[in-house]
């Protein structure tokens, strides 16, 4: 397989199928892509992919038992799964993760173990009662169309229980094609930062007294998270986890409220809804990026939540840090980010392990 980097290596790797529980195209991906770019990898019970760059240099060499750090970032996206098949050959189904309903009818998908493409549809608005038209249609009351005639033809090509992901192209938009909107940027950036952090470090290398770990989990999404088996498994001392995180950087929102801002470099947390992270290693980050002008913002509000949570809370405890991307109109189709975000993130990423400075 050819190896990807930049915008086309997130081009690929977004238009993956993948949602919870079903993240083998994308693992299968990230493996080849990694193929003699770091020194082993395995896969964990759980699904993880985990990749390993072994320290060097005499520090290294003399210590007992070397510090360990991991890199996380999940492989999932949220999508849905098949409830119901009708007689008429409509297929009814469930949210796999945090999508609101609000942005599914009319939006193309891609369902069943050999996808097929379909549509989200819904009562139209010419046969809807006037309050109908002031209501969120619920998830209950809308169908998938794969074109088929009948229950036996749609049974045909999926089955109760399959899968469905958006169907949502990669575009490069706006000024200089500065920004960029795809399906799972939530998290697939992270899992393309990875990749690159991990050829640089591998190609380059630098004498760092500790073992680096390359985490690529699973089910993320829906709360099961495979990053909590991934940290028993490798016993890190420190963690980052690299993620997506909503931006509310839109017309009429006060500047209070917004988390931060598109194109201002990658968003650093203080505390979220799982996690409060640790602030020697948030201000290591922040001294870093200030050493080499490397644009960053630091998260403005106690929001969302990600790997950290479970990661933190792992063995004894390890000590985390949150770098995400920000990102517009996420678990929808057509997640937005600018593409200088994603290479300020990796840029700083590569400060920090190549000039270790944090105790």
């Amino acid at each position: 397989m050819k190896k990807l980097e930049g915008l086309n290596l997130i081009r690929e790797l977004t238009a993956l199928f993948g949602p919870s529980g079903c993240e083998d195209a994308v693992r299968d991906f990230i493996a080849a892509q990694i193929e003699g770019d770091c020194d082993g990898y395995c896969i964990d019970k759980a699904g993880n992919l985990i990749a390993k760059i072994c320290g060097r240099g005499m520090d290294y060499e003399q210590a007992e038992n070397p510090r360990r750090i991991l890199l996380s970032s999940h492989m999932d996206e949220v999508g849905f799964m098949i409830t119901e098949i009708t007689e008429e050959g409509y297929l009814r189904f469930g949210p796999v993760g945090g999508i609101d309903p609000r942005v599914l009818p009319g939006r193309h998908v891609r369902v069943g173990k050999t996808p097929v493409q379909g549509v989200i549809a819904s009562k139209a608005i010419h046969m809807q009662t006037a309050e109908e038209r002031t209501k969120v249609i619920p998830v209950r009351q809308l169908y998938m169309d794969i074109g088929a005639k009948d229950k036996a033809d749609a049974e045909s090509m999926v089955s109760v229980g399959d899968w469905g992901v958006f169907d949502s192209d990669f575009v490069s938009f706006g000024k200089d094609n500065a920004m960029m909107k795809a399906k799972a940027l939530d998290d697939r950036v992270g899992c393309a930062l990875l990749i690159e952090v991990m050829r640089d470090l591998k190609s380059r290398p630098c004498d760092r007294p500790f073992d680096l770990y390359f985490a690529f989990t699973c089910c993320e999404e829906v709360g099961i998270s495979g990053a909590s088996v991934a940290a028993f498994g490798v016993s890190p001392e420190l963690a980052i986890v690299l993620e997506s995180t909503a931006i509310h950087d839109l017309p009429n929102v006060p500047e209070r409220s917004r988390v931060g801002k598109v194109g201002a470099g990658g968003t650093l947390s203080l505390a979220d809804n799982g996690t409060i992270y640790d602030r020697a290693f948030v201000d290591y980050a922040l001294r870093t990026a200030a050493d080499k002008e490397i644009p960053v913002q630091v998260k403005q509000a106690v929001s969302g939540g990600n790997d950290a949570a479970h990661i933190q809370k792992s063995m004894s405890g390890v000590r985390v840090l949150a770098l995400s991307l920000p990102t517009r109109y996420i678990h929808s189709a057509s997640n937005v980010a600018c593409y200088a975000d994603y290479e300020s993130m990796r840029a700083l990423l590569l400060a920090m392990l190549r000039e270790w400075k944090l105790d």
